[in-house]
């Protein structure tokens, strides 16, 4: 039986492997109950995962390669507000920029060698919509994401 194995693989095998690792994020989330992560079922799940995703990614770009940090999403409050709409009669999500800024609660250790740091906090940006979305409206969890890079950088950016 003959491989199937091609030049083009064998040279992405050996560009990954050339490739400095990166450091390990380990995001988890609480039991809940969460104050406001999205509809339930399967959008809920996508939410979390894009947050773990992003915080991992966050980790790729701003910790050394030894670097092991976990995190516990503790509590989730996404910004805005969810409501009926009356042309569609569907959810929607509005903000308005009054109590229904972004919240996220979370617990945090790194390990980073002779460097170590643990905690808990609630991460809030009252002024999100000073910031808007212009030219990435379709961007998800856009707020959320931007309050976890200026939590990120904060704490860790070397």
């Amino acid at each position: 039986m003959r491989s199937t194995f091609g030049i083009r693989e064998y040279f992405a095998m050996v560009l990954v492997a050339a490739m400095p690792a990166g450091a390990a994020v380990t995001v988890t989330f609480g039991p809940g109950p969460y104050s406001d992560i999205g509809p339930v079922g399967a959008e809920r799940e996508q939410v979390k995962d894009e947050l773990a995703r992003h915080l991992q990614a966050l980790g790729a770009r701003y910790l050394a390669p030894q670097d092991n940090l976990r995190i516990e999403v503790l509590d989730v409050d996404l910004a805005g507000e969810v409501e009926m709409s009356r042309r569609t009669g569907r959810e929607v999500r509005v903000a308005r920029g009054k109590a229904d800024f972004p919240r996220i609660t979370l617990r945090y250790s790194l390990d980073a060698g002779a460097k170590s740091a643990s905690g808990e906090e609630t991460v809030s940006d009252t002024s999100y919509l000073w910031f808007p979305a212009r030219g990435r409206e379709s961007e998800t969890l856009y707020h959320e994401k931007r309050l976890l890079d200026s939590w990120f950088k904060e704490h860790f950016a070397r």
